[in-house]
């Protein structure tokens, strides 16, 4: 298997933020009632606050437009939903699918559209309406222990001047600040689990460095301790908490990946050992500190399960085969969710997905239906 890892006492330093407030556009959409579900809705991104409190944004037919955003919410785990206000993210011939929603809470959430030319989008009243935050390119996202944290960039294409943002997640009050290391223009990402927050990339200036940088903060963004990452330099990589002290990592190596596990917050890290190589698009979804599902990007490709932190992995059990799977994630040890790419609609010119839902760590899968 082929892994690049951070064992071992690596060199660390400290970085403290210093932070300035930015300002969000006072631009609004109009509020709506919750009502049903759209006919068409084709799911592209999931959010959860509990095992029954979640939210899925897709596409829908629009006239003389192709498809727009909807967004569809349910408060009884999926045995029923209802639609809210989805904001205008589909703009200039912009496919759906790369639009993103996550909620904090029942009120606070975000939708976006990362990279070059993405608009930003935030609600604090359960999606009766949304703001839109006067933000550079959102190149990394995340939200925890009360607050949003995102990367931004400028971006024509190629992406420049990185910045750290940090605002509670009840209120639109970005403050801005240096990164904790000058990232390269490479890969970059963003990940936290309550208060503790995750940057993986690479340093600018570095040549001929065996690892990637890995900066980690317990104090919600406040102050980082920068480390070696888990990963090779300029190739990128994925990090999954499934607690303070467990990150699960995806490594790309050029042509394969390997993966790997922390039981220190990331300090070091310990190859997992795979049945088979995997492609570098493979993505973990870790259920708990010792479950989690590997989800590899390939047409038709079974994901793999393991409860025991890596040591033996099995497939579940699943509603159909020959599917390939966009996401997964997990609400609690029991609880998760998938979305699953299931054909290609030629006249939509669209991936039909559907959700897929485990109430049992993942071992078993079944259809949701959005009614």
């Amino acid at each position: 298997m082929l892994v690049a890892t951070g064992c071992g006492g690596s060199k660390q330093s400290s970085v403290s933020v210093t932070t300035t407030t930015t300002a969000a556009s006072p631009t609004t959409t109009a509020p709506a009632r919750p009502n049903a579900v759209p006919a068409g809705f084709v799911p592209s991104s999931f959010t959860a606050i509990s095992d029954s409190n979640y939210w899925v944004l897709g596409s829908v037919p629009c006239a003389g437009r192709g498809r727009c955003t909807a967004i569809v919410r349910t408060t009884d785990g999926g045995a029923s939903f209802g639609s809210i206000h989805a904001p205008e993210l589909e703009g200039g011939g912009r496919p759906t699918a790369q639009v993103t929603l996550r909620f904090a809470d029942r009120d606070d959430g975000f939708a976006f559209v990362p990279g070059a030319g993405g608009a930003f989008y935030a609600t604090h009243d359960a999606g009766e309406s949304w703001l839109r935050v006067q933000l550079r390119s959102v190149i990394g996202f995340a939200t925890g222990g009360g607050y949003a944290y995102a990367v931004t960039a400028r971006c024509t294409p190629d992406c420049s001047r990185f910045r750290f943002q940090r605002s509670p997640v009840s209120r639109d009050t970005w403050t801005d600040s240096a990164m904790p290391f000058p990232p390269n223009g490479g890969p970059l990402d963003l990940t936290a689990h309550g208060s503790h927050v995750w940057l993986l990339g690479s340093r600018f200036g570095s040549l001929a460095v065996p690892h990637d940088v890995l900066a980690r903060s317990t104090d919600a963004g406040r102050t980082f301790t920068v480390g070696d990452g888990p990963c090779f330099p300029d190739l990128g990589g994925s990090l999954a908490p499934s607690s303070a002290i467990v990150l699960w990592a995806v490594c790309p190596t050029g042509m394969m990946a390997g993966a790997a596990r922390s039981t220190d917050g990331g300090v070091t890290f310990a190859p997992l050992h795979l049945q088979k190589e995997i492609p570098n698009s493979t993505r973990l979804a870790p259920a708990s500190d010792d479950s989690a599902l590997l989800i590899i990007d390939a047409g038709g490709a079974t994901p793999l399960l393991t409860t025991d932190a890596g040591a033996h992995w099995t497939a579940p059990q699943t509603p159909r085969a020959e599917t390939s799977w966009a996401w997964a994630g997990f609400t609690d040890a029991e609880t998760g969710a998938a979305l699953v790419q299931t054909r290609y609609d030629t006249a939509a010119k669209i991936e039909v997905q559907q959700l897929w839902r485990t109430t049992d760590g993942g071992a078993s899968w079944s259809v949701v239906r959005f009614r």
